[in-house]
């Protein structure tokens, strides 16, 4: 942040959006001593990190696994906190689970495998699925390291928001994370493993950066580091709640965030979605849909970018046109299913992918041609598992989520149908029949996505992190249109991700107290 002559003292500034990007840049500010105010359009902080409550049971709506505990720690440690100060973690064994569909030849086919808590285990489970691959794991995990301490230190902490920022003596030394802007995932993988499962597991992470093997960026192979070598954790409040709990989940998380900005004197107000942000001759007007004025010196903007420029700004405050828009590459919609069960699910793992013998098709009906995928790959959370604040004693919490191309039509017809499709497949492929023990339901998909977070195609995650949209090709955090008026979030750099977007809020609120100086 800002070094100690750097302030904000007494500007006023109104954030519009409380998603986790939006929470971090209110924190960062205020700390900076401005007279921040949040704006929020739902009842819920968060974002899409929302919750869902209702006949005993509770989900976290959107995120569920905390990755890169580093990023937390640096948050927190900002502000001379740490995140055990609000909750505790919890490491998951195994991290995850994997169904491998199919009756193919390949070792693994058809089985199910777990990915443990345990480096060396998994270095045999490579082994023993193709002869050799335990080198080439360790051999992959080194680079991964290694890219990860780079890209984070010179890529992702540092905000490098134009061409002039990548030209310079520090960004040239870290070439060898440079060039791997320009390969995808698939052909770096295929490098060290033949096996297309052991590619499958080494690429799943991409599923949360919103793209896929051959769209993505090789620099994101830094995911197997944050997966193999910092582990999957489960977040737990540390104090209890009204009934003596100690509820766990992401939005715990969330409440972390919200009880910091609290502490340093962000004002919340829910239930208010902005409508209009204009430009006046002395700071700005933010008009909610009540008929409520705002009169910041500042805005940042955490709504999605592309709703806010199009929707909320005057034409001629806008940076990009509706072509520009309409051009990008979104990453998945999602649907999801919300579902209260009798009984345990013992087949399953408090996180499980169920995942096609070729994924290709999946996401070539997500990218190239948008489709209800035929062969879906999907992800199960079941934090019932560990968490037994999460559902009435004798059942458990499971959320289904199958990744879908943005911008579908999500008829009640075709839900129907999908939902169908899924639970077929949970049946047959992770040995877990559910259709008859359903005692809670809710649905999740595009048009909800944009009804609840005015989400452009109801995108479940922002812009892909395509090889044309990454770092300094992203949109940026301060606009080229607007003086004072500023963005956060899984649109601008660094990108998609609860760690991202808590980085992101850091980037905005870094530049606005720069500017005001």
């Amino acid at each position: 942040m800002a070094g100690p002559s750097e302030r904000a003292d007494g500007m006023s500034v109104t954030v519009v959006g409380g998603g986790v990007g939006g929470l971090s840049a209110a924190a960062y500010l205020a700390d900076a001593g401005a007279d921040v105010t949040l704006v929020e359009k739902n009842d819920q902080l968060g974002g899409r990190a929302s919750r869902l409550e209702a006949e005993g049971f509770r989900f976290d709506m959107g995120p569920s696994w905390y990755l890169m505990p580093d990023v937390f720690e640096r948050f927190f440690g900002h502000f001379d906190r740490t995140p055990g100060d609000y909750y505790d973690l919890e490491r998951l064994d195994p991290h995850y689970r994997i169904f491998f569909k199919g009756e193919g030849t390949a070792p693994g086919d058809g089985e199910r495998i777990d990915v443990a808590a345990d480096r060396a285990t998994n270095r045999e489970l490579f082994e023993s699925i193709e002869p050799g691959a335990g080198e080439a794991f360790e051999e992959y995990l080194a680079t991964s390291e290694r890219h990860y301490g780079t890209a984070m230190e010179k890529f992702v902490y540092e905000d490098r928001s134009s061409l002039r920022d990548w030209i310079d003596l520090d960004v040239m030394r870290a070439t060898p994370v440079g060039l791997t802007l320009l390969r995808s995932m698939q052909s770096h993988v295929e490098n060290y493993f033949e096996n297309p499962k052991l590619q499958q597991i080494m690429q799943y992470t991409l599923v949360f950066l919103g793209g896929s093997p051959r769209n993505t960026p090789a620099l994101y192979n830094m995911m197997s580091h944050v997966d193999f070598n910092m582990g999957v954790y489960y977040p737990v409040a540390n104090e209890p709640d009204e009934n003596g709990d100690h509820p766990g989940g992401i939005g715990v998380v969330i409440d972390a965030f919200v009880d910091l900005c609290r502490e340093l004197g962000v004002t919340f107000e829910t239930g208010a979605e902005v409508a209009e942000i204009t430009r006046r001759k002395r700071g700005f007007s933010v008009v909610d849909e009540h008929g409520t004025e705002r009169r910041p010196d500042r805005v940042v903007v955490n709504a999605d970018y592309a709703h806010a420029e199009q929707e909320l700004l005057p034409e001629h405050e806008r940076q990009y046109d509706a072509d520009y828009w309409d051009d990008r590459t979104y990453a998945p919609s999602a649907y999801l299913l919300y579902l209260g069960v009798e009984g345990d699910v013992p087949e399953l793992a408090h996180h499980t992918l169920v995942l096609p013998d070729d994924w290709d098709p999946h996401f070539e009906q997500i990218f190239d041609e948008p489709d209800w995928p035929d062969e879906p790959a999907y992800y199960l959370c079941v934090p019932s598992k560990t968490d037994d604040t999460v559902a009435p004693e004798g059942h458990s919490n499971l959320f289904v989520l199958a990744p879908i191309a943005p911008g579908l039509e999500d008829t009640p017809a075709q839900r129907d149908r999908f939902r169908e499709q899924i639970l077929t497949d949970v049946a047959q492929n992770a040995d877990t029949d559910l259709r008859d023990r359903i005692v809670f339901e809710e649905e999740f998909c595009v048009s909800d996505f944009v009804d609840r977070y005015n989400a452009t195609q109801g995108t479940a995650l922002g812009l892909a992190h395509t090889l044309r949209q990454t770092a300094l090709l992203r949109p940026p955090n301060r606009s080229k249109a607007v003086d004072g008026l500023y963005f956060t979030g899984s649109f601008t750099t660094p990108g998609i991700g609860v760690p991202m977007c808590l980085i992101s809020g850091q980037h905005t609120a870094e530049a606005l107290v720069e500017d005001a100086n």
